[in-house]
């Protein structure tokens, strides 16, 4: 039996039991896809990160949720830089910024690390701006898959689909009231997704709990193996860009704009996603999303 470093954070939280787990397993360059695989599905948190290698400021690693591997994680990146750089894997000095290039098997992404003077580690993912196409949900599915009426859904704005590393599909609601009010029937959103090639439903709505939020969102991911999701970084990068396209944002070309959203509150899970970026017109440009990571449990794993 081998035993293996193991670390589970909590993403986009600042507390215990908040946001959203993901567990790091450091050296995990020997084990096989599948030992991956059955080792995501033993910790059961929405992703497990396995560090192949680290070079400098070149990190090597692969997600996997319980039921598949990702290209690429926001709250599994949060998790796995604070761990790397608490155990001396990556060193990055207090009060100081550093920039890491971060591999997967399928991409590749910069990622902002910064050792707050509270001793914080922030961590900020970049990535490319999402790109919209629209998309359909009738009364009829809107009431069945989350068991609201369809007048809680906002149609003032469009249902909207959008690509990259997962596909996302983003539903506006009215109100606050009307999205703790969901009730999700996830077998039905699952073959809906499965059928649709949708990855994650993104219901959103502009009130929220605390007055310097911008936004509160539930996310729904059956299909990738995550019921909801308390918090998701690539999720947030879409809902931000899709509240730039139509115009729900007050800020200026060029400047420099931050969206907090709360999300995983009706899971007791509260949990806080920062984007930040610029603008060029509607097109958000130099955009990064992220957040704080805390450690929940720290061992080994055995196989």
């Amino acid at each position: 039996m081998n035993s293996y470093q193991f670390d589970l954070f909590n993403a986009f939280t600042e507390k215990a039991f908040g946001g959203s787990p993901a567990g790091i397993i450091y050296d995990g360059a020997e084990l096989s896809t599948e030992q991956m695989q059955q080792i995501a599905r033993e910790v059961g948190a929405p992703a497990t990160c396995f560090v192949i290698r680290v070079e400098k400021d070149d990190v090597h690693t692969r997600f996997f949720s319980t039921a598949k591997e990702y290209p690429m994680c926001g709250h599994g990146t949060l998790g796995l830089m604070t761990g790397l750089v608490e155990r001396g894997h990556l060193e990055v000095p207090l009060g100081q910024t550093k920039k890491v290039h971060l591999h997967t098997s399928a991409s590749s992404a910069v990622v902002q690390v910064t050792h707050l003077s509270n001793s914080r580690i922030e961590v900020m993912l970049k990535l490319a701006p999402a790109v919209f196409e629209p998309a359909s949900l009738t009364p009829d599915q809107f009431k069945v898959f989350f068991g609201v009426s369809s007048q809680a859904r906002d149609s003032s704005l469009p249902v909207e689909y959008t690509v990259s590393d997962f596909s996302h599909l983003v539903v506006p609601l009215k109100t606050l009231d009307d999205i703790r009010a969901v009730t999700p029937d996830f077998e039905r959103i699952h073959e809906f997704c499965t059928q649709h090639h949708i990855d994650t439903v993104v219901l959103f709505s502009r009130q929220t709990v605390h007055p310097d939020s911008t936004v509160h969102c539930r996310e729904f991911a059956p299909r990738v193996g995550t019921p909801e999701v308390p918090a998701a970084g690539t999720t947030n990068r879409a809902l931000s860009c899709y509240l730039v396209r139509h115009d729900l944002l007050e800020c200026s070309d060029g400047e420099s704009h931050t969206v907090t959203s709360e999300q995983g509150y009706e899971i007791d899970r509260p949990s806080v996603v920062t984007t930040r970026m610029a603008l060029d017109g509607k097109t958000p440009t130099d955009l990064w999303v992220g957040g704080v990571a805390t450690k929940a449990m720290s061992g080994q794993f055995f196989v």
